[in-house]
């Protein structure tokens, strides 16, 4: 009995043993290198739907097999934005499927034969508002993983001999030198397994994330096309808004006096006013010395005037006589003294003056109260024309202004287009000052002395990807990120280094690939919450 007992282990000892491995003995002169592995592939578990998706530079469609239905979403490819009343017609195997989207993008159907295991070669026809789009792919459907799971288990023996392999028998090594047996590049990732709930993004063990469509369209997340090119290097400067000096006015009494309101009052601050309209009144003030000496003189060009009227009038009852000449001369000088005269006494009297405005424009300042008395030269009022405004900024760098051609600048979300006019051969506070005019600033409304940052491009090129400055995000560890669109429903970070090009655009100069992409541009920040 022991002997049949010792016969029956010994033989279960030499079965294990025969399903081991054989030991590998590796020597030179050969590579074992097994090369680059292909990328993960995305697995995605059956629970959340059989994915699959067509792409051609105007669309995207990305569809989801359940339960014998077909959920399909409809997208623009630049932008990922949804296409609302799409007909789609879907072509395979002599099978043919109509859609029409909502107002989302969205259409659902059964469609049980594209559930079958297999390859499906797909036409896809889109026909909506400015697109008309044929769409050519293949689909691979895997078997049932039920299927697969059902196999026979191993057979006893196989049991016996991995427990001896694994417990009592170590595995063999051997080792020589002057090779590398590492085979940490052997070993082939293991595929990244998206999440099981379909409305529910996650962050994949790589970093990236994968954001269901339904998420995306929640979210509001928007994408743009970005290329590597070749564009001009832009530096940004800090700017104030200034007036223009030949659209814009003081008003300043010329002489002494009191200030009083005009018939409709003073303008209001804000107020628009027109070319030659009047502001204020000036009663011009004059002291009792002044009054005085006024009087004086009314009084010595008075008994002048006298003696020319009666010289005049001599002069004419003999002009048969004398020459002409001496006639003329006398009615002059009485006529002089006149003026002379009504000069005066009109200054004496204390006409008032009205101060006209000299352009059309908004009173940006206004000083004045009723009966103020004003000196000369005191600013009463100050004009604007919002239309005509400048933008002065300081350039540490002298060198720059030779290389400026035009510059932009952001103010409440708008964009302004700024042209360069020249810049000052004086520095002030070590920096140059440079001059721009605001030629288009749509619905934007600038303020003197409002503070601007200005992009402003050069003559130099730089190599980069373009992109809308909204694309740039900081990571957790506060870098500029980037978020790549590279699937459907997968996005991928990149730490970015960019300049600023302008107002509303950056490029990026490294961490991009060398192609073309599809950037994030609205939402961007809310994917680096995802977890």
């Amino acid at each position: 009995m022991k002997r049949l007992k010792c016969a029956v282990f010994c033989g279960c000892l030499l079965m294990g043993m025969a399903s081991l491995p054989a030991p590998v003995f590796a020597h030179g002169g050969e590579d074992h290198s097994h090369g680059d592995e292909a990328p993960a592939p995305i697995v995605t578990p059956a629970s959340s739907g059989m994915r699959w998706e067509l792409q051609s530079p105007d669309v995207e469609l990305l569809g989801i097999v359940s339960d014998g239905k077909l959920t399909l979403y409809a997208d623009v490819f630049a932008t990922n934005e949804p296409i609302p009343n799409a007909r789609i017609e879907l072509e395979s195997k002599g099978q043919k499927l109509a859609l029409q989207t909502d107002s989302q993008g969205i259409a659902q159907t059964d469609a049980g034969w594209l559930a079958q295991p297999g390859r499906h070669e797909i036409t896809a026809t889109v026909l909506a508002k400015g697109i008309n789009d044929l769409l050519i792919g293949a689909v691979l459907i895997p078997a049932d993983s039920d299927e697969s799971s059902g196999a026979a288990p191993p057979p006893w023996w196989k049991f016996w001999g991995s427990l001896l392999e694994n417990t009592l028998l170590p595995a063999p090594a051997f080792a020589h030198g002057g090779e590398d047996h590492s085979h940490a590049q052997d070993t082939p990732p293991a595929p990244v397994a998206l999440p099981v709930a379909q409305d529910k993004p996650t962050r994949l063990a790589d970093g990236s994330l994968f954001i269901p469509k339904p998420a995306q369209h929640l979210l509001g997340i928007r994408t743009a096309v970005g290329k590597p090119q070749t564009v001009a290097q832009s530096i940004t400067l800090n700017g104030v808004a200034v007036t223009d000096p030949n659209a814009s006015a003081i008003i300043q009494p010329p002489v002494d006096g009191h200030i009083f309101a005009p018939k409709n009052g003073f303008p209001a601050l804000g107020s628009r006013v027109e070319k030659g309209q009047t502001l204020a009144i000036l009663e011009p003030a004059a002291s009792n010395t002044d009054k005085g000496d006024q009087q004086d003189k009314i009084a010595e060009v008075r008994s002048e005037l006298a003696l020319a009227e009666k010289n005049a009038a001599r002069l004419t009852s003999i002009a048969g006589v004398i020459p002409q000449m001496e006639v003329d001369a006398a009615r002059n000088t009485a006529d002089t003294l006149k003026a002379r005269l009504k000069a005066l006494q009109s200054h004496l009297a204390q006409q008032p003056q009205s101060l006209l405005a000299p352009l059309s424009g908004i009173i940006s300042s206004a000083r004045v109260v009723l009966g103020q008395q004003a000196n000369a030269g005191d600013v009463l009022f100050e004009i604007i024309d919002p239309a005509q405004l400048q933008v002065e900024a300081l350039a540490y760098d002298a060198t720059v202004a030779a290389q400026i051609t035009g510059a932009t600048a952001t103010l409440n979300g708008q964009t302004l287009t700024l042209d360069f006019i020249g810049s000052s051969q004086q520095l002030r506070n070590q920096a140059l000052p440079l001059r721009f005019k605001v030629e288009a600033r749509g619905e934007s409304t600038l303020t003197i002395g409002q503070p601007l940052k200005l992009a402003v491009q050069t003559r130099t090129s730089i190599q980069g990807t373009p992109l809308p400055a909204s694309s740039v995000v900081n990571n957790n560890q506060q870098q500029p990120t980037v978020w790549v669109k590279s699937a459907a429903e997968h996005f991928t970070p990149h730490v970015v280094k960019l300049q600023t090009l302008d107002a509303d655009t950056v490029i990026i100069t490294e961490g991009l690939p060398n192609s073309t992409i599809r950037a994030v541009t609205t939402s961007a920040a809310l994917l680096s919450q995802v977890r």
